[in-house]
């Protein structure tokens, strides 16, 4: 067994929250960690000093069967939803429950501001059966829907460019949204834009087929580049969590038009802020960086979980897209970028 299986097999012992609604992120940090070449040393340091927080699961004599899908959508529901699918994994084989369970999960991927679906995803990366169940058990009873389902009358054509319907979106007083009154936790927030009158049809704006999971990571990418908004970062590592999790997906669309109802709902959520001119992000794309090996040595000592992630996240999708969008994102988040600060949110 790895150090980092190790290390998963035993953070399963933990509540996926903690505080009162905050998301457990170690295991979603070691896995980015190793992905980025941590020795076994710096695994070990990372969750000595990540764990002292977290929260104890109770421990269970029996695992109910059948709780998956009938506790869908009961916060109180994880325990019994990871002991589940963990005999569902063990039975069965952990990309069989992954394909049965993604079409009904989907519509619900902003559950906990996408961790559920992160750490799903980041459990296939690292092929751990423990940490896949955890991941849907999470994903499942925080499952939330923004709007309705597919279906709704678009007004106007569909279109394959997310960055343009960002526009549209900003353009829409129908999403004015007061983000002063907004609640605390990113997952609260994206609830009150999905009850805005309108919010239902912009699902529909997408084209799924012609667009692709690059182009709503690139979207999310300089969104985030534009803002360096907290919020904003989760966009971003969620388009990463769809990549490695399209493969499961009998098509596309089964995941793609609700990550772009999440992005947009994340948009709405921070105010739809202006959004970069494309020479803006060509700028960034041709800035001076440090090369990845160096970028990734900084990201290996950093300590705050959102940072790790994101540092990973740049890296897979880089390397998905080929596009440097992503290694300048990496370069700011770790400080790496000559006359400009860290993003917003790290300095807040």
């Amino acid at each position: 067994m790895s150090i980092l299986a190790k290390l998963l097999t035993e953070s399963e012992a933990y509540d996926p929250e903690y505080g009162g609604g905050l998301c457990n992120h170690l295991p979603l940090a070691l896995t980015a960690l190793d992905q980025m070449g941590a020795t076994p040393g710096q695994l070990n340091d990372y969750r000595r000093t990540h764990a002292s927080w977290l929260e104890k699961l109770p421990e269970r004599e029996a695992a109910p069967a059948g709780a998956w899908p009938f506790r869908k959508a009961d916060h109180a529901g994880f325990v019994d939803l990871q002991a589940d699918f963990r005999q569902r994994i063990a039975r069965e084989g952990w990309e069989v429950v992954l394909r049965a369970t993604l079409p009904e999960l989907a519509p619900g991927i902003s559950a906990a501001a996408f961790h559920g679906l992160i750490r799903t995803a980041m459990g296939v990366t690292s092929r751990h059966d423990g940490e896949i169940a955890a991941g849907l058990a999470y994903w499942a009873p925080h499952w939330q829907g923004l709007g309705t389902a597919l279906g709704a009358p678009a007004d106007g054509k569909p279109s394959d460019d997310p960055l343009t319907l960002l526009e549209r979106l900003r353009g829409d007083e129908r999403f004015a949204f007061d983000r002063g009154k907004a609640p605390d936790l990113i997952d609260d927030a994206l609830i009150a834009v999905g009850s805005l009158s309108g919010f239902s049809e912009v699902i529909d704006w997408l084209d799924p087929v012609a667009c692709k999971v690059s182009d709503l990571a690139r979207a999310a990418g300089a969104l985030y580049g534009a803002t360096g908004d907290f919020t904003a970062l989760h966009t971003a590592t969620a388009s990463q969590a769809v990549a490695v999790l399209l493969p499961y997906a009998q098509e596309p669309k089964v995941l793609l038009p609700w990550l772009w109802q999440g992005v947009a709902a994340a948009y709405v959520a921070i105010g739809r802020p202006a959004l970069p001119a494309a020479e803006t992000i060509d700028g960034w794309r041709a800035a001076e960086t440090p090369a990845w090996p160096e970028l990734l040595r900084s990201a290996l000592t950093q300590d705050d979980e959102h940072t790790v992630k994101l540092c990973y996240s740049a890296l897979s999708l880089g390397r998905l897209t080929g596009d440097r969008l992503f290694r300048w994102l990496a370069a700011r988040e770790v400080g790496a970028l000559k006359g400009v600060g860290l993003p917003a949110w790290r300095n807040g």
